[in-house]
């Protein structure tokens, strides 16, 4: 009996000593997982830390370049929040094949942690077609008129329409009534300048204190240049159609077709159901010094992309019944006036615009991202992590 209680008295001991090995790794193994976890913990604060050092730095220099588009000289050892920045700054001077881009390197350094940053900027253009249609000085939409946009750089209008886009601005008055029907924002900078009568509708907002827009001016000196360079005539195909050289005006009865290249005249008449097209593939740029008018079922540049026929004015703008035209028109002095069952694809710039009388106009957003002024400031257009 006393032999029995020898041996499971051994085998107690033997158990507990192995239970006390087994708990004594289990917390070493806890100790040492616990300091890893620290340390794991604690070189990710270092990253993080680090990380915010280097957009703090790129932050600056993108600032810096803002106030000076030739800045370059960036910045060595700024010491901010127990760690440094650097920054280095490379353009065209430093690389030619980077024309206008600027690319800003910014190094942040905590501890013995670093974070690099890159930034990818080019200048900032103001566009010339931000909104659909704009009348500096006032817009008057009425009896049933239908604004909206599509994208031609994404699809046909309809594949690409949509109720969201269609904005309509102005420095002044924007009435908009009796059935009217607005698929995007009403804006104005003038405080109680936008009215919607009971009726009308707006899908986007409506908003009047926004900054005062000012659509520049085309200079005199490009008309003049326009009218040097005129390619009325050599450009032309088609017929019935009478252009007088000697007074650059333009008088179409037909179907007249222009090809690439750059047009001058006084004035422009489309007569009822006349047509003026634009070359497939071919980009026309119209100066205008005089009005242009389209008549009864006239049709420029008909299915075509609007942005292949830009036209730059010093007259007015009429589109008359059922007339249909794919382009821009831009006088900021000017009137345009959208009326009876006419479609216009595209987007206006005037002083004074008037759509009415069930007319529809269908802004082309791709408009909005073609270059106009610049505008002083740079653009961000990458940001990455090294």
């Amino acid at each position: 009996m006393k032999h029995i209680l020898k041996n499971e008295s051994g085998a107690a001991l033997i158990i507990t000593l192995s239970l006390l090995m087994i708990l004594s790794l289990i917390g070493i193994t806890s100790i040492e997982t616990a300091h890893t976890d620290v340390e794991l913990s604690f070189n990710q604060q270092q990253a993080e830390k680090a990380f915010f050092i280097a957009e703090a730095g790129s932050n600056r220099a993108y600032v810096k370049l803002n106030n000076n588009n030739d800045w370059d000289t960036g910045f060595v050892n700024i010491q901010i929040n127990d760690g440094t920045y650097d920054v280095a700054v490379r353009n065209f001077l430093d690389d030619p094949s980077l024309d206008d881009t600027v690319i800003i390197t910014s190094s942040g350094t905590f501890r013995e942690a670093l974070s690099i940053i890159e930034l990818t900027a080019v200048p900032e253009y103001s566009s010339q077609f931000k909104f659909g249609m704009f009348g500096k000085d006032s817009i008057h939409i009425k009896n049933g008129m239908y604004v909206d946009s599509y994208n031609s750089d994404s699809g046909s209008y309809a594949a690409t329409a949509d109720t969201l886009h269609g904005d309509v601005g102005s420095n002044g008055f924007i009435d908009i009534k009796n059935g009217a029907s607005i698929g995007g924002n009403v804006v104005t900078s003038l405080v109680g300048g936008a009215s919607v009568n009971p009726g009308a509708t707006v899908t986007g907002e409506i908003v009047d204190d926004i900054p005062e827009q000012i659509p520049p001016d085309i200079p005199q000196s490009e008309f003049d240049w326009a009218e040097a360079n005129n390619d009325a005539g050599t450009g032309f195909s088609g017929s019935s159609y009478t252009y007088n050289p000697s007074t650059n005006s333009l008088i179409a009865k037909g179907n007249l077709e222009l090809s690439e290249g750059v047009y001058f005249f006084s004035s422009i008449i489309l007569k009822n159901s006349a047509s003026l097209t634009v070359t497939p593939g071919d980009e026309v740029t119209i100066y205008v010094t005089g009005d242009i008018e389209l008549k009864n079922s006239a049709e420029v540049n008909p299915g075509g992309t609007p942005s292949d026929l830009m036209i730059y004015s010093q007259g007015d703008f009429v589109l008359k019944n059922s007339g249909d035209f794919y382009g821009t028109f831009y006088n900021p002095n000017g009137v345009a006036d959208l009326r009876n069952s006419g479609s216009f694809y595209g987007a206006v710039v005037a002083g004074y615009t008037i759509a009415h009388n069930s007319s529809n106009f269908h802004y082309d957003r791709n408009l909005g991202t073609l270059d106009g002024d610049p505008t002083g400031k740079m653009a961000i257009v990458g940001w990455r992590e090294l």
